[in-house]
C-alpha cells in the first residue's frame, strides 16, 4: 500500500473506534485505500504538463504544475441516505480525505449543491441538522480551500408547509457556520467568490451562485432555480470585475445545468426550470469572454410581468473564463452551454455525480453502484491547464465502463 495512507486515515479510523463497528468501518477504509490508490496512479499522469512530469521540491519553478480540484455534488445528507447519513457521511468524508492526501496536491475542493435530502415529512429542524452535518464534515480536518453552492433541495421546500422551509437567513447561518478559506461575500447573502493561487501562475477565481436566492417564499426553489436582480448585479459588477487582471481565470459554481428542462432527457436539466431562463447567466459570461457589452430584459417563466434586467459592459475587463461546475442530474457529464448571442463563445459545464449510491441516475449512462461497497462513492477530480486551456477529468470510485480513465476537454 502506498505510504500516502500512513497518516491520512485518522478521521476514518477514529470513526471505527467510536462506533465500535470495526468490521464495517474497516471495510470502508479498505475500499477507500483501493479507490484512492487507483485514483492517484491515474491522476499523477495529468498533474503536470508532459514536459515536466516529475515534481522536484528543490526546484523553484512550478509553472508546469496544473491547478487541481476535487468536485463532488449532490451528497444529499439525511438520516436515511446510503453511506451519507448526516451523523456519519462516509462518502463525503472520503472526498475530504482524498483532497487532503499530500500526494494528490489538490488546490481546491467544491461541492455543487443538494447538500441534503428531504421528504414531505422533513421538518425545518431535520433539514437544519442535515445542513449542519454537511458543514461540520466538509470543513473539519480539511486543510484544502473548499467551497460549495446551494442546490434545489437545500431550502427544504418539498411541501406546502412553509414552516418546514429554510429561509435565506437560515441557510446563511447554517452553511457559513464554518469555512476554511477567505471569501468575498455581501453581508447575509449565500453567493460569494474566492481567489486561489494558481500553481501555473496567476489566480483562479471561484464564483459561487445561489440557486435558492429569494427574500421570501414566493417560489418553491425545489422546482425553480431562483436568482435575484441583486445577485445578478453583483455577478456583473463585482464577481466578474473586482481586482480582475489578465492573470485571472474564472470558474462558476451553479447547481443546475445551464440548459432548459427536457422531458426526453435531451438535456441534463432533468427536473425543474430556471426562473429567468437557462441563458441568463451564459449571456453575461459570453459578454465577459468576448469583452463586449450585453443588455437584455429577462421575464420569469411563471409571471411574465416580473422581469430582471442585465446591462453589462466588459470591454475593459481582463481575465478568462474556464468553466461552470454543477450537479443536479446525478450523473457525471460535460457539455457546451448555449447563450443568446448570434456568435457565441465556447462555454463548458462540468457535472459531478451524486455522492450517494442509491440516488444514481442511470438514464444518461449506466454506472453500477452499491451501498457499503467499493462502488459506493463517485466524484470527479480535475487538473486544469490555464496555458494549454485544457481540463483533464479523472474519477474516484465508480464510473461508467464507457468513460475513459482520463478525459480531456478544451475550454477555448
Amino acid at each position: 500500500m502506498l505510504n500516502i495512507f500512513t497518516n491520512s486515515l485518522g478521521f476514518l479510523f477514529l470513526l471505527a473506534l467510536l462506533t465500535g463497528c470495526h468490521s464495517e468501518e474497516e471495510d470502508h477504509i479498505r475500499y477507500f485505500e483501493q479507490n484512492a490508490t487507483g485514483t492517484l496512479t491515474t491522476f499523477q499522469a495529468v498533474m503536470f504538463q508532459e514536459s515536466y512530469t516529475t515534481f522536484d521540491p528543490l526546484k523553484s519553478e512550478t509553472v508546469h504544475e496544473r491547478f487541481k480540484m476535487v468536485h463532488l455534488s449532490d451528497p444529499h445528507l439525511s438520516d436515511w441516505t446510503a453511506d451519507n447519513h448526516y451523523t456519519k457521511p462516509i462518502n463525503l468524508m472520503e472526498a475530504v480525505e482524498l483532497a487532503n492526501l499530500p500526494d494528490m496536491r489538490i488546490n481546491a475542493m467544491v461541492a455543487t449543491g443538494d447538500l441534503i435530502a428531504n421528504t414531505t415529512e422533513t421538518t425545518a429542524l431535520d433539514a437544519s441538522l442535515y445542513l449542519s452535518g454537511f458543514n461540520t464534515c466538509f470543513y473539519s480536518a480539511n486543510q484544502i480551500p473548499s467551497f460549495f453552492c446551494t442546490g434545489n433541495h437545500d431550502a427544504n421546500m418539498l411541501t406546502d408547509h412553509t414552516s418546514y422551509y429554510l429561509s435565506k437567513q437560515d441557510l446563511h447561518r447554517l452553511l457559513f457556520a464554518k469555512t476554511n478559506y477567505p471569501i468575498h461575500q455581501p453581508a447575509g447573502e449565500n453567493y460569494f467568490y474566492a481567489d486561489i493561487p494558481n500553481p501555473m501562475g496567476g489566480t483562479i477565481r471561484i464564483i459561487s451562485l445561489d440557486n435558492t436566492d429569494q427574500e421570501g417564499f414566493d417560489y418553491k426553489s425545489l422546482n425553480r432555480s431562483c436568482i435575484t436582480q441583486q445577485q445578478v448585479d453583483w455577478f456583473i459588477q463585482t464577481a466578474l470585475r473586482e481586482n480582475m487582471t489578465d492573470q485571472y481565470s474564472v470558474i462558476v459554481l451553479n447547481h443546475h445545468p445551464l440548459q432548459p428542462f427536457s422531458k426526453d432527457l435531451s438535456t441534463y436539466m432533468c427536473s425543474g426550470t430556471h426562473l429567468y431562463g437557462a441563458r441568463l447567466i451564459p449571456d453575461i459570461v459570453n459578454a465577459f469572454i468576448q469583452k463586449k457589452t450585453w443588455k437584455q430584459t429577462y421575464k420569469t417563466n411563471t409571471a411574465p410581468s416580473q422581469t430582471l434586467s442585465v446591462e453589462a459592459d466588459f470591454t475593459d475587463v481582463p481575465g478568462e473564463f474556464i468553466c461552470y461546475m454543477g450537479g443536479h442530474a446525478h450523473t457525471p457529464a460535460h457539455f457546451e452551454v448555449p447563450c443568446n448571442d448570434a456568435t457565441p463563445a465556447k462555454q463548458i459545464m462540468l457535472l459531478a455525480n451524486t455522492l450517494s449510491p442509491d440516488l444514481q441516475n442511470n438514464t444518461y449512462c449506466y454506472i453500477k453502484r452499491k451501498k457499503d461497497d467499493i462502488t459506493s462513492n463517485s466524484f470527479s477530480i480535475y487538473a486544469i491547464d490555464t496555458q494549454e486551456k485544457n481540463i483533464y477529468i479523472t474519477y474516484f470510485g465508480a464510473k461508467s465502463n464507457a468513460t475513459p480513465t482520463i478525459e480531456t476537454v478544451s475550454y477555448r
